[in-house]
């Protein structure tokens, strides 16, 4: 064993690994490197590589570190543990010993990699996987609302639908958290959580060339892009949801205030608080993006033209922006 360490500075450097963590890997070939403290000599050193087959011996000796609890993994190889982890979301509510920042990042990917299979696939079981997946989500920050602020920095800026989805999603709820000050129902957050990332199913039905044409873009393909919210409501009906906050994230979210969005041409008093929001997140969500036809903006700049825009946008909303994201969380 090769590093000494002392039992108080362990979390720094290390993550432990816990009986249920390790339940959760393959028996065989454990996805990241094992290290292991031996608190005779004061040194952790490690045990074996990731990827590495593990005896059945090596099995029992793995789960016997593990349960007196000096079994561990680098924090910084947590990144390739995420990616499995998020496979795991409930474990996040009873293990301790991940930061905050950790926790949000593989939130971040579980609801990527969910969102990503259920576009694919937009069928029961994919939805009812995204589903609990958003139920864990809705939990942790129904426990502590404070917690969304670590979950907005984990924003990206490299465009494709589920990226989209989910970075709407952390904005729109971060806006309805300090909106309710944090006084919500899980219900409700399901419901929104839900709603801000299907709010653009449809279009998966809209043809990626003209989805990412660099052009202008002529009537035809305008229109075949505003067809995107019946397309995204019809499989929404065939999958017999009726949430209406899932339905007013999807009918509303190109609506303005002055009227000059779509489909419906609404008004000011003709849009919900749900749609309201998801607009803005929305907006957001689609000026920080890079795309084929515009660079990503700065956050800041992305906020400014939304507080600009007070005719179409709801000015309350985009102030209360320009709030969350200066209280953003940065590692």
């Amino acid at each position: 064993m090769a590093e000494h360490t002392d039992p108080g500075s362990l979390s720094e450097t290390y993550l432990q690994i816990s009986p249920n963590i390790l339940a959760s890997f393959p028996k065989f070939r454990p996805p990241v490197d094992l290290y292991v403290f031996d608190p005779a000599v004061g040194r952790t050193g490690r045990y074996l590589r990731g990827g590495e087959r593990l005896s059945r011996e090596g099995q029992d000796e793995v789960a016997r570190f593990a349960e007196e609890g000096r079994l561990f993994l680098l924090r910084e190889d947590y990144r390739i543990y995420a990616e499995h982890l998020s496979r795991k979301l409930g474990l996040l509510l009873v293990e301790e010993g991940f930061l905050p920042q950790e926790v949000a990042e593989i939130f971040f990917i579980a609801l990527r990699n969910r969102m990503a299979d259920f576009l694919n696939q937009p069928r029961e079981d994919t939805f009812e996987a995204l589903r609990t997946d958003v139920s864990i989500l809705a939990e942790y920050v129904w426990i502590d609302p404070s917690r969304v602020a670590f979950l907005t920095h984990t924003l990206e800026r490299d465009y494709d639908l589920a990226v989209h989805s989910v970075n709407t999603m952390l904005i729109g709820l971060a806006l309805y958290l300090r909106l309710s000050g944090g006084k919500v129902e899980k219900t409700v957050l399901i419901s929104l959580i839900l709603g801000l990332l299907l709010h653009d199913l449809g279009m998966v039905m809209v043809p990626k060339f003209i989805r990412d044409k660099e052009q202008f873009l002529v009537r035809r393909d305008r229109e075949s892009i505003e067809r995107h919210i019946e397309a995204g409501l019809n499989m929404i009906r065939r999958l017999k949801i009726q949430d209406p906050v899932i339905l007013e994230c999807m009918e509303q979210h190109h609506e303005r205030l002055d009227g000059s969005g779509y489909p419906a041409r609404r008004f000011d008093k003709n849009l919900s608080a749900m749609g309201r929001l998801c607009a803005v997140a929305d907006s957001f969500s689609a000026i920080i993006g890079d795309r084929p036809y515009h660079s990503a903006r700065d956050m800041a700049e992305a906020v400014r033209l939304l507080i600009g825009d007070g005719k179409r946008y709801d000015p309350a909303l985009t102030t209360l922006l320009a709030k969350v994201m200066d209280e953003r969380v940065t590692e």
